[in-house]
């Protein structure tokens, strides 16, 4: 059952990644404009050879299915932008500095809600949960780079505490985690503690309470374990937001980072780089999406694998 379960799993993920990638590649295609129109001086004749070097003045059917073949192979192609680099070689380069920081930034922001959930949950009527849930509130719905300007300008210019830009040393990684981890840790934290009040009018919890069970261990056992499901499932997105890079932290910051290279390869109308990105974000939502759907069941024993 639960090979079957896994084998169905891997087959609708590889079948919607397939689906993203033609449907990144086509809707580039079919958009007006090119990645050579813009230049305005660029001679005519110029422009077509460049066309022909690229294989863009082949029909559209011949030129999917010579990327489909190349992408099998993880064959990515030239970028249009930076000439003599592989959207491979790009990929490679930024990848790793993005994998930093949405890995610095996730553990952040699950240790961070727990934690806070924790603390808001055993201190329900204090003036102190009041001001943070007012707080977690405002932050939900603030955008990141309103959020990452108020961190510069207080932590990086007025108290110039931590640096405003680029990855030189640790305190660099400190304002764009925050940034990062900030809204996600407003939103998860309010979750799971929306899912603790729900588990107290379960009937195992009132059950437990009548047995006298130590708040502690109920607080363990039965709050913060059952409480966890709707938290492990918002994980997935986040996870896969901010492993893959976020495209307004990384530009706010400065970080050279694939997010901010997905910005600039959309401007660019570089092609190559967008779908080559465009399949590592697929990837990495797919690839956590079926950690969690495969967790499900170690966390709530009652979740069999169908």
């Amino acid at each position: 059952m639960m090979n079957n379960y896994f084998l169905r799993k891997i087959i609708s993920s590889i079948l919607v990644l397939l689906i993203v990638i033609s449907a990144t590649f086509l809707l580039l295609r079919i958009l007006p404009g090119g990645p050579f129109e813009s230049d305005k001086k660029l001679p005519p004749q110029i422009k077509i050879n460049i066309e022909k070097k690229y294989k863009l003045n082949e029909p559209l059917y011949v030129q999917y299915f010579d990327y489909m073949k190349n992408t099998l192979k993880f064959k990515l192609g030239p970028s249009y932008s930076y000439p003599g680099k592989s959207v491979n070689q790009i990929i490679s380069q930024t990848f790793p500095i993005s994998l930093k920081v949405g890995i610095l930034s996730l553990m952040f922001t699950i240790l961070s809600s727990i934690c806070l959930s924790k603390y808001l949950y055993n201190n329900k009527n204090s003036i102190g949960t009041k001001i943070i849930n007012n707080f977690i509130y405002l932050s939900v719905g603030t955008p990141t780079f309103l959020i990452g300007a108020l961190l510069i300008i207080i932590f990086a210019v007025k108290y110039p505490i931590f640096p405003a830009a680029l990855l030189a040393k640790p305190s660099s990684y400190v304002l764009p985690i925050l940034t990062l981890s900030i809204p996600s840790i407003s939103f998860l934290s309010k979750l799971m503690l929306e899912s603790m009040y729900e588990v107290e009018e379960t009937f195992y919890y009132r059950n437990a309470r009548i047995n006298n069970i130590k708040d502690k261990l109920l607080l363990k056992y039965y709050v913060i374990k059952n409480s966890l499901i709707p938290f492990v499932t918002a994980i997935g997105p986040i996870s896969a937001f901010m492993i893959t890079g976020s495209f307004v932290v990384e530009s706010i910051f400065s970080i050279p980072g694939m997010g901010k290279m997905f910005v600039l390869a959309i401007t660019n109308r570089d092609y190559p780089i967008v779908c080559g990105i465009t399949i590592i974000y697929s990837i990495a939502l797919l690839t956590i999406n079926m950690i969690i759907d495969f967790t499900y069941p170690l966390i709530d024993k009652r979740i069999k694998y169908q």
